[in-house]
Formats: C-alpha cells, structure tokens, sequence
C-alpha cells in the first residue's frame, strides 16, 4: 500500500513524457509503459499527472491511434493515476475526433468500475469536451444520462460540475444545460444523484438566478426530487433563496 506522496518536479515529468513519447511514436509501447508504470503506481498530486497526460497528448496527437492504444494500456493498468493521465491525454484529440474521445471516455468509465474514476474521467476527457465544443458534446451528454451504466450517467452531473466552474459566465449555455437535465430530476439511484445534485451544486454557485427558477418549476410541479439533489443543489445559494425553495420541499 502506498502511503507516501512522491515528489517530482515539473521538469522530470517533461523529460519522462518526453522518452514516454518518443517510445509510443515509433510502436514501442512495451517500453513507454514501462517508463510510466512507476509513476502511475506512485502517490502524487493529480496535478503532476494531469502534466504527464498533456504533455504525452500533445506530443502524440499528431499520430492518434499510437496515442489511442497508449492510452488504453495505460487504463490497462487499472491505477487511479493510469486514469489521470489516460484523459487528460484525451483532450488533445478533440479537435480532431471528438466522437473517439467520447466513444473512449465511455468505455474508459466503464472498465474503471469506480466513482473515483468516473470523476476523474468527467472533469477532463468529457467535461473538457464540454467547454471546447459545447455544441457538439450536448448530445453526448443527453446520450450518457440514458445510458444502461450508472456511472457514464453520473458522469454528466461531473461534466456539468467542470463547465460550470470554467465557463462562468455562459448563462445561455447553462440554460441548455438545465433543460438536458430537467427529465432526470427524479432520478432514484444514488451514485448518478450526487452527480446530477454537484453539477447543479456548481450551477447554483455561479448562476443561481437561473438554478432558483429551474428547482422551482420541478417543485412546484410536484416531482418526486431526492433530498440529497436538493440538498447538494442548495449549497450555494443565499438565505432568501434557500427559503424561497425550502417552502416548496416542506409542502410535498
């Protein structure tokens, strides 16, 4: 068990994505796993392997499908870092094969089997998506929240999460993405409720002239909202509106 944190600087993770890289370009990828598999069984800040994955994805994209089967043998190795670095390097893609990345993102979600990784995966890969190309990626998200997995659903309340706190003055977007979640309000299972309830969390922080109307037309049309949505959903609001909704829970 790992219970030390590892210190690397910058610097070492530039020059190991660096030989990572060159390795996966030329189909190397025994070695270039190799040179990354300590790493990503070691203890580090998210933001260190967040680098890692950037720095492999923009040194790779030029060649997609080495930097695609890079990625999955780096899930292969089922550590929470492997699932850092595998979509963050993702994103580098989007430009060029958004429904890839998507199609990747979901089956990376799946395989993780985990909240953590579901998480993980929702604020870059998909929610990164979501800031680059809102337009394009709306469907997706629409597509995810039906689907058969509970953590691909959960996922989307993750996304919303990481738009809403990078993009904190589209309110026209936001809009649309309250409408996207309006016919899951009353969603049952709990894993996909506490995200769905903090991306609604992030909206009400941001954009709670939007998010106090939104809950109240849910309210007041008597749908059955999870208490713990509710709850996560009111985090940020002020007093007023607080009790403003509050009165509507009270009355179901």
């Amino acid at each position: 068990m790992i219970t030390e944190r590892k210190k690397i600087s910058n610097e070492k993770i530039r020059e190991l994505a660096e030989k990572a890289s060159k390795s996966l370009l030329t189909g190397d990828y025994t070695n270039s796993i190799g040179l990354l598999k300590p790493l990503l069984n070691a203890k580090i800040a998210f933001s260190k392997l967040d680098l890692l994955g950037r720095e492999i994805g923009e040194a790779c994209c030029r060649k997609p499908q080495a930097l695609l089967t890079a990625c999955d043998q780096i899930v292969a190795s089922e550590t929470m870092g492997g699932f850092v670095v595998a979509s963050r390097a993702l994103t580098c893609l989007l430009d060029k094969d958004l429904e890839t990345v998507m199609e990747r993102t979901r089956e990376y979600i799946v395989k993780g089997n985990k909240w953590y990784v579901c998480d993980i995966i929702g604020e870059r890969s998909l929610g990164q998506a979501l800031v680059d190309h809102f337009d394009r990626t709306l469907p997706w998200l629409a597509r995810f929240l039906t689907d058969e997995n509970k953590w691909v659903k959960r996922s989307t309340g993750v996304a919303i999460h990481y738009f809403s706190k990078r993009v904190v003055d589209g309110a026209q977007k936001t809009q649309k993405l309250l409408e996207l979640l309006e016919p899951h309000i009353e969603e049952k299972q709990l894993d996909v409720i506490k995200g769905i309830g903090w991306g609604l969390k992030t909206i009400g922080k941001h954009h709670p002239d939007l998010l106090v109307p939104f809950l109240e037309k849910q309210l007041k049309a008597k749908k059955k909202i999870s208490k713990l949505m509710i709850k996560k959903a009111l985090t940020y609001l002020g007093k007023d509106r607080r009790s403003r909704l509050e009165r509507h829970v009270q009355g179901l």
